[in-house]
């Protein structure tokens, strides 16, 4: 891929998406630079088939694959596309439109079938179309102008509507308003596989780019099938080099000779004759040449300089931010890695330059989105939580029946209620119930239950960590700390597996294993805990799970404490306990009084 002189690119936008259907569903996408239409069609509904859910696991694929590519050119997207691809069953369609903008050069891709259409001043014709739905993938590049509008369609919405159609919302200028255009179109044809992006290019004409090669050049309208031949787009015009460089350079084009300031008079008492005054003249004339002669070359060797080090600096933050953004959704503590690498590059970096200057305002601009981009991901995944009806005899539904009680566990046969008189047991096969601890003053004000091999569990925030040990007479009571406690007077939750896992209000989490702290920590985590309630994991699961209340979201950490996710969700602000299934990736929370159900 042909390489160009750095330029600011700014894209507007905007989304045309069918509504799904039982056989048919369709997304459009955008990470930074990059936009997908994506559609999944088949032709009997199949209940084993999830076609949301199969194009959201692509578009994780893709996004993975394509943000962790070093070299972003033809042959490099084809293979991420390619291996995004391969978990499509052979019983779905899929087509899938994709352009990525790299800086004023456009790559664009079809797999499946699909039409990318682009509109230069008057003229509209077809960049690239492909009706075959077979396993090729079709690909192109060239480079974009001021003000052109690109068109990236499914093979669906191809068929569905007419090229006139299109050609006339081509007509408005603003994405929005094409769209507005031509939604009443595709929602009055009910298929689910019909969508498009439409995009407006703004951004500085590239200097002279190296020829691209026959491989990646724009394909001839000869080449294209008949049924998609339009009028050819008119050749895309290259701007001069000298041009350029006065674009760059932020001079105007029509440059003015370099005017020397008149010289005043000098009289001197000396007695010159003719010839001496000229030879004087000459050197005074020529000194004042070499004076700006010298004060251009510094100023040019100093202009050069500080382009050259902010060329090594905005390049490389621009990327890891662009990367950050396609992340974000696919592995968030990746993201926030991107992201914090861009901060601290422009940090180290923008003193570098004076305030006021260019360099500095780009710095400080990339700097403004990366800080936003920080604050915007500590979230993670905003989650649709739907009320639900629980399983009978599991927790959460005991739990909305036992109002007495304090603190509720569970193992695979029985859920465990902790009230002020009694440790009970409730059978998760049929209800039957057994009181199996009495509390002669072993608990005062409890706030988690956990059996453990046997053994039974109690946090209190007074009476401290409690371990109840099985034995042939019933249960005997012994403290888990053999040495000195730790204070858990703002303990709010426990989970076990193996290790013991304790959260406090404070945002702190604690790993004990036999009785010693294990120093454990959270890390990559930008917004802190709040007012955590509970905690959740166990021998089977890989991670453990925080509801954190303060921020309406469950936050889930690998077991090294590296933060992984966070689902945010209205329902959790007033949450009373929550049960999650790592394995069937949900998680159940008791809000409410109701049971709602959020997904992972």
């Amino acid at each position: 891929m042909p390489e160009t002189s750095a330029t600011k690119v700014s894209l507007s936008f905007a989304k045309l998406v069918a509504t799904p259907t039982e056989t048919a569903w369709s997304q459009a996408y955008n990470a930074g630079n990059l936009f997908v239409c994506l559609s999944l069609s088949i032709q009997e509904s199949d209940e084993e088939v999830s076609l949301q859910a199969l194009g959201k696991d692509l578009f994780n694929v893709l996004q993975s694959e394509f943000f962790t590519l070093q070299e972003k050119n033809i042959e490099q997207i084809k293979k991420a596309l390619q291996t995004s691809l391969e978990s499509v069953p052979q019983n779905v369609t899929c087509c899938l439109t994709l352009a990525f903008f790299k800086e004023s050069t456009l790559l664009v891709f079809i797999s499946g079938s699909g039409k990318i259409v682009m509109k230069r001043d008057t003229k509209i014709g077809t960049l690239l179309a492909k009706k075959d739905t077979d396993g090729d993938i079709l690909s192109a590049s060239g480079y974009v102008q001021n003000g052109d509008t690109l068109i990236l369609e499914t093979g669906q919405f191809t068929e569905g509507l007419t090229q006139e159609t299109v050609s006339q919302a081509l007509e408005l200028e603003l994405p929005n308003d094409i769209v507005e255009a031509l939604s009443p179109q595709i929602h009055k044809q009910d298929d689910g596989a019909q969508a498009a992006i439409i995009i407006v290019f703004r951004g500085a004409t590239p200097a002279l780019p190296i020829e691209p090669t026959e491989e990646e050049k724009l394909p001839q309208e000869q080449h294209l099938p008949p049924a998609y031949r339009q009028e050819p787009l008119p050749p895309l015009e290259q701007t001069p080099e000298s041009e350029f460089k006065e674009e760059l350079s932020g001079e105007p084009k029509t440059r003015k000779s370099l005017q020397l300031p008149k010289l005043p008079r000098l009289h001197f008492s000396f007695n010159f004759n003719h010839r001496r005054k000229l030879y004087f003249n000459i050197a005074i004339i020529l000194a004042v040449i070499l004076v700006f002669s010298i004060f251009f070359t510094v100023k040019k060797y100093n202009d050069d300089k500080q382009q050259a080090l902010f060329q090594s600096i905005y390049p490389t933050a621009q990327q890891y931010y662009s990367e950050g953004q396609g992340l974000a959704s696919v592995n968030p503590s990746l993201s926030q890695n991107k992201y914090q690498e861009a901060e601290s590059l422009l940090k180290q970096s923008e003193n570098k330059f004076p305030k006021g200057s260019r360099e500095r305002t780009q710095i400080d601009d990339l700097l403004s989105q990366v800080e936003n981009g920080l604050q915007g991901n500590t979230t993670g995944q905003t989650t649709n939580a739907n009320a639900v009806q629980a399983p009978e005899h599991s927790l959460l539904t005991i739990e909305q029946s036992h109002t007495d009680g304090l603190a509720f566990g569970q193992d695979n046969q029985h859920v465990y209620v902790i009230t002020a008189k009694a440790i009970t047991t409730v059978s998760k096969t049929d209800g039957t119930t057994n009181d199996v601890i009495k509390n002669n003053s072993y608990w005062s004000n409890p706030v988690a239950i956990v059996p453990y091999q046997g053994n039974i569990y109690v946090l209190d925030q007074q009476k401290g960590l409690l371990k109840f040990v099985a034995s042939g007479g019933g249960f005997g009571k012994t403290n888990y700390f053999s040495g000195t406690a730790p204070d858990l007077s703002q303990a709010t939750g426990m989970a076990i597996d193996g290790s013991v896992w304790i959260v406090t209000k404070d945002g702190t989490v604690m790993q004990y294993l036999k009785g010693k702290s294990q120093g454990f920590t959270l890390t990559g985590l930008t917004k802190p805990l709040n007012n955590p309630s509970k905690i959740e994991t166990d021998i089977t699961m890989e991670n453990i799970y925080v509801l954190d209340k303060g921020n309406s979201r469950i936050v889930q950490f690998d077991k090294n404490g590296k933060y992984q996710n966070a689902y945010s969700s209205s329902a959790v602000a007033q949450a009373k306990d929550f049960d999650v299934s790592e394995a069937n990736k949900k998680a159940l929370i008791l809000s409410g009084g109701k049971v709602y159900q959020i997904s992972f």
